[in-house]
């Protein structure tokens, strides 16, 4: 059975002008919470979160969305959550939001199997704020249970064509990210980083440099299909990060790009990533898109 890679979002992911179109790309499916009664749908149109807006989107995305109702145990569960982490959501009031994005990760859902849940983050900003994420500078590279931080970056292609309305760019985004063949590559990338971060082998800069060729190689298949479409596209670029186990790593620090690949192990630190590693059914642990390129990819 194919293992499926899910996307998280917030309350207010919706809100954004090209909501989910870059996502679905990403993701075979995107969780995102909804109103589930009059009560928490007023407080959404208080709070501005447009539920109307999340239901036409909802629509066109049919059954690449898994609606999960907002409710009072969710949401309390997320206030322990944001009360703990005080100080940082005092710093970021978008804290909040990330927080809601991780609290989906709970139990989704029961009564399915294969599937892995990826809290995604919409900036660097978000993901580096809920992960400690910073980089390594002169001290020494931690390394936890043999576990150090490596981060992943995929350029890929998504709908851009300014003549088309939002709702037109989903639907294109939908339409070719659920074709069988689509799903297949998406799957196939997905699996390469699974069997990337679990594998015990990464021990000296050789063995990065496969792995990033390996990596642009899914890459530029995934592009050929897309644009052999001859749909106007865009470039964006994804972030993946999480705890790899490695042997003794040897040589410099590792930090490779190869056309639309980029991969850095040990460049960076993560406290709450990396000092609780997470099993291997949840790695990686957490993605962020973006329209640039960061972490000193160039």
């Amino acid at each position: 059975m194919t293992k499926e890679v899910w996307g998280t979002f917030s309350v207010k992911d919706h809100l954004d002008p090209r909501a989910f179109v870059a996502e679905v790309m990403l993701y075979d499916r995107l969780v995102i919470p909804v109103p589930p009664d009059d009560d928490e749908r007023l407080r959404w149109e208080t709070n501005q979160w447009d539920p109307k807006r999340l239901e036409a989107l909802l629509k066109i995305l049919g059954d690449r969305a898994y609606p999960v109702p907002w409710d009072t145990a969710r949401q309390a569960k997320w206030k322990a959550r944001y009360e703990a982490g005080s100080d940082v959501a005092q710093a970021a009031g978008d804290w909040a939001f990330a927080a809601t994005r991780t609290e989906l990760t709970e139990k989704l859902p029961r009564h399915v199997t294969g599937i892995q849940v990826v809290t995604h983050y919409d900036s660097v900003a978000d993901m580096t704020r809920e992960l400690g994420i910073r980089e390594r500078g002169a001290e020494p590279m931690p390394v936890y249970g043999g576990a150090v931080l490596a981060i992943l970056g995929q350029e890929f292609f998504v709908p851009d064509d300014p003549r088309w309305s939002h709702a037109d760019l989903l639907k294109q985004a939908v339409e070719l990210s659920s074709e069988r063949t689509a799903g297949r590559k998406r799957a196939a990338f997905w699996r390469w980083q699974r069997e990337f971060f679990d594998d015990k082998g990464i021990t000296d800069q050789h063995a990065v440099q496969a792995a990033v060729e390996e990596m642009q190689d899914l890459l530029e298949d995934q592009k050929a299909d897309i644009l052999r479409k001859g749909i106007r596209t865009g470039s964006q670029f994804a972030f993946l990060a999480g705890s790899l186990t490695v042997g003794v790593l040897g040589g410099p620090l590792s930090l490779l790009g190869i056309g639309g690949a980029f991969l850095s192990i040990g460049q960076f630190v993560a406290d709450k990533l990396l000092e609780d590693p997470p099993d291997l059914e949840k790695k990686p642990a957490a993605l962020v898109r973006d329209i640039r390129k960061h972490f000193g990819w160039r």
